[in-house]
């Protein structure tokens, strides 16, 4: 335990860092979301815009304050996709998916916490099971929309995308305290976020 809380006094500033841009870019995402009545610009072209910044900060190199503007890019890109769920989803649920979503947030970091205090320490094969399980999950939401009302396995791809991505937040909690990001908190903070908007849309019932 006191080799934990060692790493983490080591490692503050990276943590605050991480934490501060996390929330900076929710904001971001959150304020576009409620204030855009309705994007002008196709869910599918926004998704490859995504796909692209991803791409960008994860493997090209660049200084940490193009990696913070193209984050906020992708943030501003997401609050347009989620601003469509104000047409089917009354704001008191979307404000209980954030409270819900927030409150598993707190506890799965907890949990990777805990278990880094206990000794166990999620490795490459955990990763692995992460990585193969969510490429499995897209898989089958796309069977599912193929299939055009298949509302049992909606529910239940709904239910297995909010075990696994609160799995994820265990496992990037670890990662982040353990994983040397040689200063990289832009990555890190983007690991929390997808996490965390993936949680969202699956806790309000709909898949981003």
């Amino acid at each position: 335990m006191s080799k934990l809380i060692d790493l983490m006094y080591e490692k503050r500033m990276f943590l605050i860092l991480v934490f501060a841009n996390l929330f900076i870019q929710l904001g971001i995402s959150y304020y576009v979301m409620i204030h855009t009545n309705k994007s002008s610009i196709g869910h599918w072209y926004l998704f490859g815009i995504q796909i692209i910044i991803i791409t960008l900060i994860s493997l090209v190199p660049m200084p940490s304050f193009m990696k913070f503007i193209l984050f906020s890019i992708f943030s501003y890109t997401f609050g347009l996709s989620l601003s469509h769920y104000k047409e089917v989803v009354d704001e008191r649920a979307i404000h209980i998916a954030i409270k819900g979503t927030l409150s598993l947030f707190g506890l799965m970091m907890g949990a990777g916490i805990a278990l880094m205090m206990g000794g166990a320490h999620l490795g490459k094969r955990f990763g692995a099971f992460l990585f193969w399980s969510l490429l499995l999950l897209i898989i089958l939401q796309i069977i599912s929309i193929i299939g055009n009302g298949l509302s049992m396995m909606h529910k239940v791809l709904t239910f297995a995308g909010i075990i696994l991505f609160s799995l994820f937040i265990v496992y990037d909690t670890q990662q982040i305290l353990s994983r040397h990001y040689h200063g990289d908190f832009i990555s890190a903070s983007m690991d929390y976020y997808l996490d965390i908007i993936n949680l969202f849309t699956r806790l309000l019932g709909h898949d981003n």
